[in-house]
Formats: C-alpha cells, structure tokens, sequence
C-alpha cells in the first residue's frame, strides 16, 4: 500500500469508526489503541496497530472509548536518571465520560516507559472517569507546588469522579525539581494503589480535601517508599487499608492516616516503618485507627510497641 493509499485508509478509518479485527478481539476490552512515540515513521497513524500506531497518549484518550484499552510502548532507557530520555511528555487527563480506560505500558518493567508531565506543576496524569487502570509506567513529575504523576480527582458535583480506579507497578520518581507528590487523591472513594515504587518526591502518597468529601475504602499496598522521599503517606480516609509497604529511613513522616477533618477507621498493618525520632513522632493515626502488627525498628516506645511490633496506635 503506497503513502496515499494509507492516508485514505486512516481518514476512511476516522470517518467511518472502523476498528480493525485485532482492536475488536481483544480479549476483555472492545477496542485497542496502540501508541508508539519512538516508531520509524514519524507521522501519527489511525492507532489500530502497532505501524499505524498513534505518536501520542493523548490521541489514544481522544479517541477512546468507555472500556478501551490503550496499549503504549517506551524505549529501552537506561537506568540512570541524568541519561533517562522521556519517550512522552505531555499532560493527559481521562474525562469522566469514559470509564473504565486501561493505559498499559508495554515495558517489561516499570522503567521501560518513560513518561513525564507536558508543563510544570501539572498533573502527568489527570483521572476524572471511574474505574480507570494504569500499569507499568515510570511516570516522572516535575513541580514543588502541585506537581504529581498521577491525580485521582472527585469534585464537589461527582461530575469528575476516579472511584474504583487502580494504578500498580508503577515507578514515580521526579525529574528537575522535585514533585509535590507521587500521587495525589481528591476525595475519590475505592482507589487501589498497589506495588509501586516512590522516590524523589516530597509526599508519596497524599489527600487533599478540595473535592469536600472523605475518601472511603482507599488501599495502598505492597508499595516501596524510598530514603530520596521526605514523606511517605499522608492520606485521610475513613475505611483505609495500608498494609505491606516497605519504607526506607530518614523520612520525615513514613504513615500519617489523619489529614481530612472527618478521617476514621483505617487499618494499617504489615509494614515496615522506619522511624528515626520515634513512633508517635514520625507516624499519626486517624480516630479509632487499628495499627497492631506493623513492624518498627524502635523497640523501646512503651504500651504502643513491643517487641518491635506496634499493639496500638502512635501516641
């Protein structure tokens, strides 16, 4: 098929909302979008395969539907950040109009897609659909003053609202300033956080209260904090569950479960807090929290610690 031919094929494509067989037998998702920013041609396709792949994330969004699977391959980078070359760098935001979106990253690792954030102080990744999935990125934000890779919002109408929505196997770690977050949550309920490593960012993972609502149900598990970060998770939930995370040491707070108004009921267990002041001075519990069984390296904090396990509550 010669450049012409093709050209009229994606435009037919576009116009008619023909997808081809292989984007209409994905097994567990009507369509599939492909995306490759490093592909020979430097033209962007219809995104209905890997020759014909879109150059960016953003035209997958826009031309998604509800359910759709977006496939996006990186480069193989190397492994230090001075020499990392971003394979994208824009913003993207998922509207809520199309739930159930899942953006896969086609390394073999998180670090085999590397993606950072189109302007500064932005969001690398806005989610305002429910239920959307994210997986195998290295997501690299840039920003001290609301820079984040990922932004799980709901607003005050749940017009936008990221309920039920996952991201894993992530690697969040900042690029020339260092970001606000790795993660930030807007009061959106249900979210999973789970097997993603953090570093170079001043709060891992954080709540903000503007959406006016308690986030309920959020689980952040078997995530790696490491010792580049300042803060580890400063979250406020009611119905939290933070468990088998790993946290490295000299972080200011490694667990606060407390930072909305109405915060409750939250359990954390199976982590290793590294505290190097002590327990209630490095971590902060929510009302009626239940943080029996994590694992500390201070054994000498009184009723709340024995052994190096944590019976009750930091106080």
């Amino acid at each position: 098929m010669n450049t012409a031919d093709k050209y009229s094929q994606r435009r037919w494509y576009r116009l008619t909302g023909y997808k081809s067989p292989a984007a209409m037998t994905f097994p567990g998702s009507p369509n599939v979008w492909y995306v490759d920013a490093n592909k020979t041609s430097a033209v962007t396709g219809a995104g209905y395969n890997w020759d014909d792949a879109f150059l960016t994330i953003t035209e997958a969004v826009s031309a998604a539907s509800a359910n759709d699977t977006i496939l996006v391959k990186g480069t193989d980078n190397a492994e230090t950040s001075a020499t990392i070359t971003n394979d994208y760098s824009e913003t993207v935001i998922i509207p809520a109009t199309k739930p159930g979106l899942k953006l896969l990253g086609m390394g073999n690792t998180n670090k085999g897609v590397a993606w950072t954030v189109g302007t500064q102080d932005e969001a690398i990744l806005t989610i305002n659909a429910k239920d959307t999935y994210v997986a195998g990125f290295m997501l690299r934000p840039n920003g001290a003053t609301t820079g984040c890779g990922i932004y799980f919002m709901c607003s005050h109408s749940m017009a936008d609202n990221a309920a039920g929505s996952t991201v894993e196997n992530c690697l969040i770690r900042s690029t020339t300033e260092t970001a606000l977050a790795g993660i930030r949550i807007n009061a959106a309920n249900d979210i999973t956080i789970k097997d993603c490593i953090f570093s170079s960012v001043v709060t891992a993972v954080a709540s903000i209260e503007d959406g006016g609502s308690v986030q309920y149900r959020t689980t952040i598990e078997n995530n790696q904090v490491d010792d580049k970060c300042t803060n580890g998770f400063s979250v406020g939930g009611r119905s939290m569950l933070i468990r088998d995370n790993v946290f490295s040491s000299g972080l200011t707070i490694v667990i606060d479960s407390g930072q909305h108004t109405s915060a409750k009921d939250n359990v954390v267990t199976g982590n290793i807090l590294f505290c190097g002041t002590s327990y209630a001075a490095n971590c902060v519990a929510a009302t009626d929290d239940n943080w029996a069984g994590n694992y500390i390296n201070i054994n000498t904090e009184g009723s709340e610690v024995y052994g190096g396990v944590t019976v009750l509550v930091p106080t």
